[in-house]
C-alpha cells in the first residue's frame, strides 16, 4: 500500500465548503430582493459585505500562502473596505478615521508577529511588506498633496517606517537575501 486508506466522511463535512457558499449566496439574494421591495437605505449591501468578510476571515482558504499573515493581510483589507462600505451607506465621515485605526493597528500585530517569529516567517513576508509600502505610499501622497493629515494616518505611515527599518536592522542578510529573491534584484 503506498497511499493510506481514505477515511470516509459524512456529506456535511466532505460539501462543507459548498453548503456555506449556498447559504450565503442564498442570504445576499434574499436581502437584496427585500432591500429593493422595501424604501429607505441599502441596507443589503451592509449584509453582503458583512458576509464577504465573514468568507475571507472564517472560510477563505488559499492554496498558495496559506499562512497567518497572509490570512490576516487579507482581513485587514477587507475589514477596512467593509467600514468604508458602512461609511458610504449609513453616512457620515467615521469609517475613514475608524479604517485607518484598524490598519495601523493590524500592522502593529502582524509586525511584531513577523519580528518575533522571523526565523519561521521570513519567506512569508511579501503581503506584510505589501501593506507596509501601501501605508508608506499613502502617507507621502497625502503630504506631497497637501492633504490634512490626521493621527492616525500620520501613526500609518511611522508604523509603516518603522516595522520596515526593525526588519532592515535587526535582520539585515536575510531580509536582503529574501528582498533579493522575490523581486529578482
Amino acid at each position: 500500500m503506498t497511499y493510506p486508506t481514505v477515511k470516509k466522511k459524512n456529506f456535511f463535512r466532505r460539501n462543507a465548503h459548498d453548503l456555506w457558499r449556498a447559504l450565503f449566496t442564498i442570504i445576499s439574494y434574499t436581502c437584496v430582493i427585500v432591500d429593493m421591495l422595501t424604501p429607505g437605505i441599502h441596507w443589503s449591501l451592509i449584509v453582503i459585505g458583512g458576509l464577504c468578510v465573514l468568507w475571507i476571515a472564517l472560510l477563505y482558504r488559499p492554496q498558495v500562502e496559506n499562512t497567518l499573515i497572509k490570512k490576516g493581510c487579507d482581513v485587514l483589507v477587507a475589514v477596512c473596505l467593509y467600514l468604508l462600505l458602512l461609511e458610504s451607506v449609513i453616512g457620515g465621515q467615521w469609517g475613514t478615521f475608524v479604517a485607518q485605526i484598524v490598519y495601523f493597528g493590524m500592522l502593529i500585530l502582524l509586525g511584531v508577529y513577523f519580528l518575533f517569529y522571523f526565523r519561521d516567517q521570513k519567506r512569508n513576508f511579501l503581503p506584510l511588506f505589501e501593506l507596509l509600502v501601501a501605508g508608506m505610499v499613502a502617507t507621502l501622497v497625502m503630504l506631497c498633496c497637501r492633504i490634512r493629515l490626521t493621527w492616525p494616518m500620520i501613526v500609518i505611515g511611522s508604523v509603516s517606517l518603522g516595522i520596515q527599518l526593525l526588519m532592515l536592522i535587526l535582520y539585515w542578510k536575510p531580509m536582503m537575501h529574501e528582498y533579493h529573491k522575490k523581486f529578482h534584484v
